[in-house]
Parts: C-alpha cells; structure tokens; sequence
C-alpha cells in the first residue's frame, strides 16, 4: 500500500532506511531528502504465509530520519482465510472523476555506496532492554561470554517456520555457556500473554524481552540498513562477531566456542549487503516511476551506477539490467548483445548465467524469447554448479521444458527436488515438477505491459522482474 510521508519541520529530511517489525512486512523509503511541507512516498508490502490464513495481523514499520530518529506507522491487515476472497472495500457514492495527477519528477539515478554502522568487528553497548519478560535482567557484556540477541515477533510467520531449529540451538549452546535473549518491539503485555499460552514457554529456553520504544531494533536491525526476523546478532565482549538467519549460525557459534572466530571474515560480506538493500530501495523507488511514465531508460541507468558501486556484485546487476532490456524496455536486439557480452565476461559466475536464463525463460514481458541462448545459460550454470545445486537443475528442467523436451524436464526436476534440502525451496521445486510432468509444454506465454496510470499506484513489475538485489 502507498503511504505518503511529509516533512512538518521546518528544515529538510533525509529518510535514511525503512525497515518492518518482521519480515513479511517491508517498505520503500525516499531516496531524496524531503523539503519542509514537502511530501513523498513510500510503499508497505505485507507478505503472510498460509498459516496466517483468517488471522488480523498487526504491523510495524519504522522510518529512520537521519538525525532525527524514528518515526513509526502502524499496519493492520486481515488475511483471507483459505478459499475466501479478500474482503471488498465498503461502497462509496459516486464521485467526480479526478483529473489524472502529474507524473512526479524522476527520481535520481545515482547510487553512492555507504559503510553502514552495524558490522561485524564494531563495538556496541549493552542495549537497555527497559522490559524483562522472561529471566534476570543483565546491564553489562559479562567478560567472556557469548551473547546471541534473537530478533523475533510473537505473530512472525517466519518465526513460527523456524522456531524449532532455533529453539535446538538454543538448547544446544546454551548448555554449553551461551547465553541467548529475545528481543521483539512488542509491547510488554503483548508479550506476557503470548508467553502464558500453554506450550509457549517450554519452546523457549532463553530470556525474553520486550523493545515497544524499538530502540534496539533502530540500533541494530536499522544500523544494518536490512531488516530480518528471525535474526541473530552474536556478540561477545561487546564486539559484533556475526549476525544472520539462525539457521546458519551453528559454524559461527562453534568457532567462536573453539576461539578460531575472526569477525573480520564476516565484514566484507556484511558490507556488501547493507548495500545491496540499500540498492534495492533506489531501483524500486526508480521502478515505480519507470512504470507510471512507460520510460525504462532511467532504471538501466540506475543499475549501471548500481554496478559500478557495488562491484563484486556486478554480475548480479547485470543479468538485471539484460532482464529489464529484453523486457519492459522493448531493446530485444540490444538486449541479447548485451546479455552474451556478459554471459562471456561473467563465465565463472553460475549465479548470474542461471538468472540470465530464467530471464528468457519466464518474464512475463518478454516479447523474443531465444531459448536456444537459454538453455546455453542454462547448461554453463549447471556445469559449473557441477550438477549439485538444486536451483540450477531447475532452470535446466525448465529450459527443456519451454524447449518441448519433457523427458530431460522430468529428470533435471527431479534432480532438484532431490538436491534442495530447505522445505520451503522443496515444495516449489516439486509444484514445478508436476507442471513439467502434466502442464503444457513450450514456453512462457508473453504478456503487455501498460504503463500505470499517473493517479493510480503504481503495479511492480512481477517476479523475475524487479531488479532488487534478491
């Protein structure tokens, strides 16, 4: 949904990230500083999963101001329950039609790269957790233990995915010394009712608190310039050793039990996603005005300063920038030079050959579909993935597949059913198995696409579409 924001102030702001409560729950911020009595737009996207189906769920998302803190807007949305369309908006008398509003200016195609003040070696106080719900408070880094602040929401969908791998390893390293504390921006009765649910507190086995201020969401999801949730931050002596998706975290806690963990093997990576999401936010915040005015140019731009800033991701933006060229820009011809001309130069690269594929194979506005470069992109990737990465045995499937050849479609799905071992990636892999099983075969129809109207949101394009840094 679009939100508008405005400048009260009397001087100018700049919005420095924008980040949700969970992860189903994001937001686009303003990449110019808004003037005083100004305004801009930002759009929430909220993302439940099918266990949430008939549930009213609550959000949060928190804009940072560089200087000026964080300004918070509530979300409530109910979900469908299965089978039942969305509710309809409540009938409104007839209204005179609005004259169609001006297309805004076009936002700025620069892109600067920035350190972001959350990394890996950094130095952090003990935050203020102002509500213990659950064990001892604590004020102090206790000298030589390993604290893992857990980042969670009682109503988290992603949370309810994980929560039993998360509760193993808190079970597994907290006998072993480490302490762990769950922090969630709920507010404290919230909280305590959540945890008084029958079961809840023996799933649980660390201390609990509560952040309704979000001051330490600020302090280290925001300084991040990303937001997860669930999400570790592992400390220790006051230093940020790592933080990530707990289902990655055993390696780090291990190494750093044994005392070979170096933070700094960590830093380059950190930094390099901070802003990759930063990245993402510019080129949607460019793609919204791409898709009002109907002229692609100023993305392509955008991605190219994009690269250039962010160049051990080169590749990545490239293959977006091929994607975007065939695609919504109408340049076949231009577009497929310039996708071999990176296909060569990036030949060690199976990431950025399988995505150049999928972009043939399945973008919806792709009007020359050359399947034959496809399934070369294809093949390149599976090889150098050699054969044992289940996304690279899809797009071999799928290329068979728009190509008519079902057999070789069956194997290399199955193939990734087998190879994939995250259940969500599974299922997919195994709804796209039975489609190569049954489905029609040959390629991805092609689709138009029509400019958004300049008074109406505008629509992003659809997935495997949006060049944002996935």
């Amino acid at each position: 949904m679009p939100v508008l924001l405005r400048n009260t102030g009397s001087e100018p702001i700049k919005v420095v990230t924008a980040a949700g409560n969970c992860a189903c729950t994001t937001s686009t911020w303003p990449t110019s500083p808004i003037a005083p009595g100004g305004t801009a737009e930002a759009i929430i996207t909220l993302k439940p999963s099918e266990s949430q189906r008939g549930e009213r769920l609550s959000k949060k998302v928190s804009f940072v101001i560089e200087g000026q803190g964080v300004v918070d807007v509530a979300i409530t949305a109910s979900v469908p329950a299965d089978g039942e369309a969305p509710a309809a908006a409540p009938s409104q008398p007839a209204q005179p039609a609005r004259p169609a509003t001006p297309l805004p200016p076009k936002p700025s195609t620069a892109f600067a790269r920035v350190d972001p003040p959350m990394k890996p070696g950094v130095r952090t106080a003990f935050p203020a957790f102002d509500h213990w719900i659950v064990g001892a408070p604590e004020t102090a880094w206790a000298p030589g233990v390993i604290y893992v602040i857990d980042f969670f929401g009682t109503d988290c969908s992603h949370c309810r995915e994980y929560a039993t791998l998360i509760e193993q390893v808190m079970r597994d390293f907290g006998a072993k010394g480490v302490r762990f504390i769950a922090t969630t921006d709920e507010q404290p009765d919230v909280v305590r009712a959540w945890y008084g649910k029958v079961g809840v507190a023996d799933h649980f086995p660390c201390a609990i608190t509560a952040d309704p201020d979000r001051s330490l969401l600020a302090l280290f999801q925001h300084g991040t310039f990303r937001t997860a949730t669930p999400r570790f931050f592992i400390i220790k002596d006051g230093i940020v050793q790592w933080y990530g998706h707990p289902k990655v975290s055993r390696p780090v806690l291990d190494a750093l039990l044994a005392g070979t963990w170096d933070p700094r093997s960590e830093l380059a990576d950190a930094v390099t996603e901070s802003n990759v999401a930063r990245a993402k936010n510019a080129t949607d915040t460019v793609i919204r005005w791409c898709d009002r005015s109907g002229d692609w140019q100023p993305l392509l731009e955008t991605l190219d300063h994009v690269r250039a800033a962010i160049p051990e991701r080169a590749g990545q933006y490239e293959s977006q920038r091929f994607l975007i060229m065939i695609g919504l820009a109408k340049q076949a011809e231009q577009g497929y030079a310039f996708g071999r001309a990176v296909a060569k130069a990036r030949a060690t690269e199976m990431e950025t050959l399988r995505a150049m594929a999928r972009a043939i194979l399945e973008t919806p506005f792709v009007k020359v579909r050359d399947l034959d470069f496809a399934m070369e992109l294809a093949i390149a990737a599976d090889t150098l993935a050699k054969g044992e990465d289940a996304r690279a045995a899809d797009t071999v499937a799928l290329a068979n597949y728009a190509k008519g050849n079902r057999e070789a479609a069956i194997t290399n799905g199955e193939r990734a059913v087998r190879l994939e071992t995250d259940p969500s990636m599974k299922r997919k892999y195994e709804q796209a198995l039975q489609k190569y099983r049954t489905g029609p075969m040959g390629p991805e129809p092609s689709k138009d696409h029509e400019p958004s109207p300049a008074d109406a949101p505008a629509q992003p394009p659809r997935r495997g579409q949006r060049p944002a840094g996935q």
